[in-house]
């Protein structure tokens, strides 16, 4: 219990002196819940925008699981608007549980750990390390399922940048889930993602 409370403590901590976000593995505001919402395999696609600049992207993913963790696999195209010319991007991000809810802990959390690859004139390497922590609730039997999370993120690129996403995934069943995204900081970005199951 003392390594949890530490854990999200230092990483709480950090958001505090955030100075910017610049996201996930591929710079875009796309964040993790502590925990999957499907079984073996996903496919989704992300529009993610914010700035002033009229910034906006468009990825495809593909996860799996891998025992507890899962991995997931991304790329597409970022158009940079005024800010510059656009650039296609590719990353891989994992998701490791680490913290489970118990009686004395009521979250769930998960080290958000990914590297990825803006290309293009600005072309820069992404490696984000966040703590998501958040809890699944279920509403109407399984029907309805919400997950709301918090994933502060140090993102290690020419110099380490900090920064805090929240995030909200919508599970209907019958239809893709819906995951909603929001990043606070220099970036202000959000993404809206469906993604598909099984």
């Amino acid at each position: 219990m003392r390594f949890k409370r530490m854990l999200v403590a230092v990483l709480l901590m950090a958001t505090v002196v955030a100075e910017g976000v610049s996201a996930q593995a591929t710079g875009t505001p796309t964040f993790f819940a502590p925990t999957r919402g499907f079984g073996n395999t996903e496919v989704g696609v992300s529009v993610s925008g914010g700035g002033g600049s009229g910034v906006v992207g468009v990825e495809g993913r593909y996860g799996f699981s891998l025992s507890r963790s899962d991995i997931s696999m991304r790329a597409g195209y970022v158009d940079a608007g005024s800010a510059g010319s656009g650039s296609f991007v590719a990353g891989v991000e994992a998701r490791i549980p680490v913290i489970a809810h118990d009686r004395s802990f009521p979250l769930d959390g998960a080290v958000i750990l990914g590297v990825g690859r803006t290309f293009g004139d600005a072309g820069q390497t992404h490696v984000p390390l966040g703590l998501s922590l958040g809890r699944r609730i279920l509403l109407d039997g399984r029907d309805l399922q919400l997950t709301p999370y918090v994933q502060p993120t140090v993102i290690f690129q020419s110099d380490a940048v900090f920064g805090f996403g929240l995030g909200l995934d919508v599970h209907i069943r019958g239809i893709p889930e819906i995951r909603l995204n929001w990043a606070a900081g220099d970036l202000d970005g959000f993404a809206v993602s469906l993604y598909r199951g099984r």
